[in-house]
């Protein structure tokens, strides 16, 4: 019996196919342990929208916006979601008053209006305010921030860039509130198109999902080169027996693709805090 099982493992595909499951159950464990590892982590997503200016104006050429008695010659329609997460509780009282949470853009925007779209437990207090002494920064102040608490924050303004940077001060988070990059919003009407651009976009789990099985065939066939051969009805030599290492790696693209794919496309932020993309 033992020789039988040692024989087993010691063929060349059980090896490889062993290898494979150790590459993707790796993968999937330091994501996992990035996700479960105990800490609060302040974090924040941003979209953006440029309403007028230049080539990119979003708004009829009749419109005009005015701050202040003059005339906006650039609009920008900025979103972020702000929300902890970590698997502990981000306490207010961590802000340093000498260096508070900010929304700071350069020097010389005009913020023309602020608000808090959303938000996913009233008890958190969380405000947005205009600086007194600084047209360009909007403070930012919570009670407390339990996992998965926060708020969407939109933001009109002139500034030539379109997100402002986050600073301040949180005793524990160097990074104050970390940028994980931008909100994929993608346009109902895209995924209503008939074709493969509607076809992607509305069944991208589905897609990747049958390129994940379609990849573990290929794997199989590869390091089964006699049965593939005799599946296609052709003599099968000694020679067949060996690997194609070809199929394999091709296989196993396939099978890392869609983990890396849905991995980079996956919303990090809280579904009740999804903004809504309006059209202008």
């Amino acid at each position: 019996m033992f020789d039988s099982i040692f024989n087993f493992f010691n063929q060349g595909w059980v090896g490889s196919l062993i290898g494979l499951l150790g590459i993707v159950l790796g993968i999937v464990g330091i994501f996992s342990y990035k996700i479960s590892k105990s800490a609060a982590k302040p974090a924040y997503q941003k979209t953006a929208l440029r309403l007028l200016g230049r080539e990119e104006d979003n708004l009829p050429e009749d419109v005009t916006v005015t701050y202040k008695g003059l005339e906006v010659q650039r609009l920008t329609k900025t979103t972020l979601v702000v929300w902890n997460n970590g698997t502990e509780v981000l306490d207010g009282d961590a802000i340093v008053e000498r260096d508070p949470l900010r929304l700071e853009f350069e020097e010389g925007t005009n913020i023309l209006s602020y608000k808090i779209l959303k938000s996913n437990r009233e008890t958190n207090e969380f405000t947005v305010r205009k600086c007194e002494d600084k047209e360009n920064r909007l403070i930012v102040n919570f009670l407390y921030l339990d996992p998965n608490d926060g708020v969407t924050i939109e933001i009109l303004h002139d500034s030539k860039a379109r997100y402002p940077k986050f600073k301040g001060t949180i005793k524990g988070h160097p990074k104050c509130f970390e940028d994980l990059g931008g909100v994929v919003l993608i346009d109902e009407k895209i995924s209503k198109v008939v074709g493969p651009i509607g076809l992607v976009y509305s069944n991208m789990k589905l897609i990747m999902s049958v390129i994940f099985f379609v990849g573990i065939a290929i794997v199989l066939f590869g390091t089964q080169p006699t049965f593939l051969l005799e599946l296609l009805g052709k003599n099968t030599t000694d020679s067949s027996q060996d690997i194609m290492w070809e199929m394999v790696i091709g296989g196993a693209s396939y099978i890392i693709l869609p983990i890396i794919v849905l991995l980079m496309t996956r919303e990090k932020y809280p579904k009740s805090l999804k903004p809504i993309d309006i059209e202008p």
